[in-house]
């Protein structure tokens, strides 16, 4: 009889224990809620915006350092000239999407020249520009440089319709080619392209200051594209 009673008091417990377990532990269904997403985006000054975690006009690419991959940094020179240091990011995870990222450091003409003089290797590109690698010296100061620039291409594929949703209609059209449709978001600094087919979007982030500049790149982009066909 003593050993029935103890049973009971024992299942007795393994009842109260299972009940608290139901009623009281956290519930994991509900929504994970994630910040820093590509449509949340902070304008703190002309010169500063704050998007995916990133503040443009501020943080540096060392800042980052064991946040993202391993960037692979190189100079790019147009063939009309134009110099451009570019950081790429392969697979960077940035909860809960994985995207390829470029940021660009900004660099006055003297950070500029010292990159020029200090670039490696060389090689061409389809597009008629050069590549060049770059010595520790010119990645240790490119590594303390404000970020100015960002492009973020989503591994998932978004449509035209997830985009409207998530930053809303576009104040303007930038129509580059036959194939690419720019959406342009002035007041927050964003230009995104919508591809005609099955391609990915890219989503251009800048601060204010570099707004027009930037415009103005993707036209002319636009206008060499419909003067090489």
């Amino acid at each position: 009889m003593r050993f029935r009673g103890w049973l009971w008091v024992f299942l007795g417990t393994v009842l109260v224990l299972v009940l608290v377990g139901v009623f009281v532990a956290p519930d994991r269904t509900q929504t994970q809620r994630f910040e820093d997403l590509p449509w949340q985006i902070e304008v703190l000054a002309e010169d500063r915006t704050r998007v995916l975690g990133i503040e443009l006009g501020r943080t540096t690419l060392r800042e980052l350092a064991g946040l993202l991959p391993v960037p692979d940094i190189r100079l790019f020179v147009e063939p009309d000239g134009t110099r451009t240091v570019e950081a790429f990011y392969a697979n960077a995870r940035i909860p809960p999407f994985e995207a390829n990222l470029v940021l660009v450091p900004g660099l006055d003409e003297a950070g500029m020249n010292f990159v020029w003089e200090e670039r490696t290797s060389e090689r061409p590109m389809p597009s008629g520009a050069r590549r060049h690698g770059l010595s520790d010296d010119a990645l240790r100061m490119l590594g303390g440089t404000p970020i100015v620039e960002m492009s973020y291409i989503p591994r998932a594929r978004w449509n035209p319709e997830q985009v409207r949703e998530r930053f809303g209609e576009p104040a303007g059209l930038l129509r580059i080619g036959d194939d690419q449709t720019y959406w342009l978001y002035p007041d927050r600094g964003v230009a995104i392209m919508i591809p005609a087919g099955r391609g990915r979007v890219l989503m251009h982030f800048v601060t204010q200051e570099r707004w027009v500049q930037v415009v103005e790149r993707l036209e002319q982009a636009g206008q060499r594209l419909l003067e090489g066909t």
